[in-house]
């Protein structure tokens, strides 16, 4: 709990991402968010979606979309990232929504936990919003609770880092 915590404190606060890191843009081509890749991660982007992993692949798993819902359609948008959580974990649960914002955008944060085929997992749903214009991004992180907590700093970096691409 103390890792959802300091991760939701890093984001509410704008952690700046460290110089090691290198950014990712969503979408592909034209990007208009962009999120840090901590030293050693790997970016990819796969079915429209834009991935961020650590080297096994398996520990920490970011993900990045765009919601089919709008600004204006806020509890669709929120019903839409839930389903898309439950659809990839079973036993989900969320703590309350927190917002947020920093570097020009603003959130909607869910943390919570759910289980899948390797066992437990920490989850943290973020909705983000450029302000500029009426679209919706997604920033999905996954992560075992070991990998939770030894790459906390990255994840934290990670979620600092969310920013309109400019």
């Amino acid at each position: 709990m103390k890792i959802i915590a300091l991760l939701s404190l890093a984001l509410v606060l704008g952690f700046t991402a460290t110089i090691h890191a290198k950014d990712a843009g969503f979408p592909q081509g034209k990007p208009e968010v962009s999120i840090a890749v901590p030293e050693g991660w790997k970016s990819h982007f796969e079915d429209g979606k834009l991935y961020v992993t650590t080297k096994d692949e398996l520990s920490v798993v970011v993900e990045v979309s765009a919601l089919k819902a709008t600004k204006k359609e806020g509890s669709k948008a929120l019903e839409e990232m839930k389903a898309q959580v439950n659809e990839a974990f079973q036993n989900v649960t969320f703590d309350a929504m927190t917002e947020g914002g920093s570097n020009n955008m603003g959130f909607y944060i869910l943390n919570g936990k759910g289980e899948d085929k390797d066992g437990k997992v920490i989850i943290n749903a973020i909705m983000a919003t450029n302000g500029d214009n009426d679209k919706l991004y997604f920033v999905f992180i996954a992560a075992s609770p070991e990998g939770s907590k030894e790459f906390g700093e990255q994840i934290a970096e990670v979620l600092g880092s969310i920013r309109k691409v400019e």
